[in-house]
């Protein structure tokens, strides 16, 4: 697979092993150990606002807020990167189910 900045892949919708919509990615797990950066997967959904204000899986929010943000983030789907079978111009595709995708990138590591 060739070398992808991550501005190529948020916004791409993916699509499951069988053709079915699985999302779009909007966001990007990655590890950064020495220097280098790997990606770990790719997480799903319709939108990342909750994630963009902060609030994904390492930070948790503040009362008042919880249910809403996780009511913005119901939608959301973590395929690991081992996962992606393709990646063309209009779609990624998956090798895996959809509807087997843990919700949170914390559950598949």
């Amino acid at each position: 697979m060739r070398r992808l900045r991550a501005g190529e892949l948020l916004g791409v919708r993916v699509v499951d092993r069988y053709g079915r919509e699985a999302g779009s990615v909007q966001d990007i797990v990655v590890r950064h150990e020495e220097g280098v950066y790997t990606v770990l997967g790719l997480v799903l959904g319709r939108s990342a606002l909750a994630g963009r204000f902060g609030y994904g899986d390492s930070l948790e929010p503040p009362t008042p807020w919880k249910h809403l943000l996780g009511w913005l983030r119901r939608h959301e789907r973590y395929v690991k990167w081992e996962d992606v079978i393709a990646v063309r111009e209009d779609r990624i595709e998956i090798g895996v189910d959809h509807g087997s995708l843990p919700r949170r990138w914390h559950e598949a590591h």
